[in-house]
């Protein structure tokens, strides 16, 4: 992808302040979601406004490495017109939906439009270059993620195991994220009394929450994202719910891989607040 580059603007005179120009970039909505409906929205967060819609956010999902000065790429448009090189305060970016809900959020804070730019090999797919000054989500995958999640297809059992090893803490943040946005409580919901857990699946920490909240709460089901968080579940839900039986198939490889501590600390947990864990 190419771009064309817009600055602010200077006024005439070199001795007046410096005057930015205010830019709405043209529309750009289509994706492969259908037309008009962007996946992210930049929203400021008291007020509710939505200020620029976009498709894809570029510099924003990336590695706890990543340099923290690099520009975050917004293909999208703005819904009010918006004044280059002045920050923006109070932004939270939102995950939206096929019918436009909120499904996902992170409270940016501040944010400055640095220029825009224009792709010249994808007309009317441009947008603005930004700096979130430096704020950054460690979860590379999520992006994929949220863009699957917002389809508006129905997630099915096990499809997070699909994808890669190194992608499983994504889609549990990605769960744990949407869960509490789309205003879930942190218990379990009762879709049976026997839950099963395929150990097979599980290659550390991060799998053995996602399989746990899909066998606790179906697919895309949230149970806890640590140990603290599995006890804040089982907490809430213990006079919410029916209590239940965890069965744990493959159990042995699954200790091996996720940690024979981290296994043990989990059973202790589970059972304390009375769930029967049987281990095969």
């Amino acid at each position: 992808m190419q771009w064309r580059v817009r600055r602010g603007l200077r006024q005439t005179s070199p001795d007046s302040p410096l005057e930015f120009t205010w830019l709405t970039v043209g529309r750009c909505e289509m994706s492969e979601r259908g037309p008009d409906i962007p996946l992210y929205r930049l929203v400021e967060e008291e007020s509710g406004t939505v200020i620029i819609a976009a498709h894809e956010i570029n510099g924003f999902f990336v590695e706890t490495d990543h340099a923290q000065s690099e520009d975050v790429l917004i293909f999208g448009s703005a819904r009010e017109p918006v004044r280059l090189g002045k920050d923006l305060s109070g932004v939270e970016l939102r995950v939206v939906n096929s019918l436009g809900n909120a499904i996902g959020s992170y409270y940016i804070g501040r944010v400055r439009l640095l220029s825009t730019f224009e792709g010249k090999e994808s007309p009317g797919r441009g947008g603005f270059v930004a700096t979130f000054y430096g704020y950054t989500c460690p979860y590379v995958a999520a992006g994929a993620i949220w863009r699957r999640w917002s389809s508006g297809n129905p997630l099915m059992k096990g499809e997070w195991v699909g994808y890669p090893i190194k992608s499983h803490d994504s889609w549990l943040h990605v769960v744990q994220n949407s869960w509490f946005e789309t205003g879930h409580a942190a218990k379990r919901y009762g879709i049976g009394e026997i839950c099963v857990i395929d150990g097979s699946q599980i290659f550390g920490e991060g799998s053995f929450y996602c399989a746990l909240g899909e066998a606790v709460n179906g697919p895309g089901g949230y149970f806890g994202s640590t140990l603290d968080g599995l006890a804040d579940c089982l907490a809430s839900s213990r006079n919410a719910s029916a209590s239940f039986k965890l069965v744990w198939e493959h159990f042995s490889g699954a200790q091996e891989r996720m940690g024979a501590s981290l296994a043990a600390s989990a059973i202790d947990v589970l059972r304390e607040f009375g769930v029967g864990v049987t281990l095969r």
